[in-house]
């Protein structure tokens, strides 16, 4: 099947030039994700490649992958003494966060990932030489994958979940999928329901293991410093009523900004999803006969100015600031984001019914009372508004609930880390015997 994928991607390789170029200069992608998608190899990755201890290369695609790795990365440095992690991420904005990771320690080498081409993805494997490969939640590829199982590198879906795409996807794959899938070692699945769809496409039930959700397991943050601290710089008293619209994308603000018109006792900031939006939110706003006021400016927020969260890697603290929060990608077909970040930080949150790709969250949040879906797209303003009208809680009591609803998620990165230990363990010795 190897031959015969290649054979078929061979004349989509000028496609992927062109799509290349178009990300690097028309989307302004960075130049460093442009060089490591076409097999640059930095010296970083080359040094880690040469170290003698355990290796593992995780890949994450965006901030939300990005940061289920983070748990796992620790989990696998206590599981597995002295292991080396690289780390790497699609976006440029999963790639500040692995930076991010990259500067407290929790992993070694960052870098973008390549295009998923064999002879690129030889010189990868070439320079990091990793023992195992941890793709975190949907991310496998067809020529990586066959690459690291003819060098006997172990690799491993982690946190995993079966999108609705998928589902419907990997039968008309037919063959590929059967091939891509049968050359990975293990399927650490993040739920139960995510476990039987992989046996319904074919996925040897042997190979599968539910270790639970990372996402499901983050502790709550001291979220009354980071709300002190947020409101101070911005000049906001504790009286003030402030509702956080996170990761929203098209379609989303439009009607948070008709909210504020008609909740003028609410401060509203947004924070879009993707950084080449930030202007277009802006236009939005002035467009709406409101002042915006941007965190790149530095200025404080007064008055019924909505503000604009213009930067990368501050949204989960920034939700602290917040008394309610909305999580976008959910008013509009897009799946949903992470809809813990608010409540980990103390606010509760509202989204709407696009939530597939974190079905087990939105269980979980409307089980424990932790905030509210957007149920019917006709109403969904008169729904935002009671809701706002009707929430009153107290942030001890709610922090307490929160607690209490993520504790018997506790564990699912030290599972996963545990399985892949044993796993790269048992391989290298039989390597051992056999030579």
């Amino acid at each position: 099947m190897f031959p015969l994928f290649n054979i078929l991607l061979a004349p989509l390789v000028p496609a992927l030039w062109l799509y290349t170029l178009h990300r690097r200069f028309i989307q302004k992608k960075t130049s460093e994700s442009f060089r490591a998608q076409w097999g640059h190899i930095s010296p970083e990755m080359r040094k880690f490649g040469a170290r003698t201890e355990p290796k593992i290369w995780l890949h994450a695609v965006s901030v939300g992958e990005t940061m289920a790795a983070k748990p796992i990365a620790r989990a696998l440095k206590t599981e597995i003494p002295g292991v080396r992690i690289a780390l790497s991420a699609t976006t440029d904005t999963g790639h500040e966060i692995a930076k991010s990771l990259l500067g407290s320690g929790d992993v070694d080498c960052v870098f973008y990932f390549p295009l998923d081409l064999a002879p690129i993805q030889n010189r990868v494997l070439d320079a990091l030489s990793p023992n195992a490969i941890g793709f975190i939640e949907t991310e496998l590829w067809p020529n990586l994958l066959h690459l690291a199982r003819k060098r006997g590198i172990e690799t491993f879906l982690l946190n995993g979940r079966v999108s609705d795409n998928l589902l419907k996807t990997a039968p008309r794959l037919g063959p590929i999928w059967k091939w891509m899938s049968g050359n990975v070692s293990g399927f650490l699945m993040r739920g139960e329901d995510d476990a039987a769809r992989l046996v319904s496409l074919g996925v040897a039930p042997q190979k599968i293991t539910v270790t639970g959700d990372v996402k499901l397991e983050a502790p709550p943050v001291a979220s009354e410093t980071l709300r002190a601290k947020w409101r101070d710089e911005l000049g906001l008293s504790e009286e003030e009523k402030v509702l956080i619209c996170g990761s929203t994308h098209a379609g989303e603000e439009e009607i948070f900004l008709e909210i504020a018109r008609q909740k003028p006792e609410w401060k509203i900031a947004f924070a879009p999803r993707h950084p080449n939006r930030f202007d277009e939110v802006a236009g939005l706003i002035e467009k709406a006969g409101m002042e915006v006021v941007r965190r790149s400016s530095h200025k404080k927020w007064k008055g019924s100015a909505v503000f604009l969260l213009d930067s990368i890697g501050e949204l989960g603290d920034f939700y602290a600031l917040g008394d309610a929060a909305f999580v976008g990608g959910s008013l509009v077909q897009r799946g949903g984001h992470n809809l813990l970040e608010p409540i980990l930080r103390g606010v509760p949150v509202c989204f709407g019914w696009s939530v597939a790709n974190f079905g087990a969250q939105s269980e979980l949040i409307q089980k424990n009372r932790l905030g509210r879906m957007i149920s019917d797209p006709r109403v969904r303003e008169e729904i935002i508004l009671d809701w706002l009208d009707t929430l009153s809680f107290d942030r001890e009591k709610f922090a307490l609930q929160v607690e209490t609803a993520l504790a018997p998620n506790r564990g699912a990165a030290a599972a996963m880390a545990r399985l892949m230990g044993e796993k790269i363990t048992t391989e290298s010795r039989r390597h051992r015997e056999i030579e």
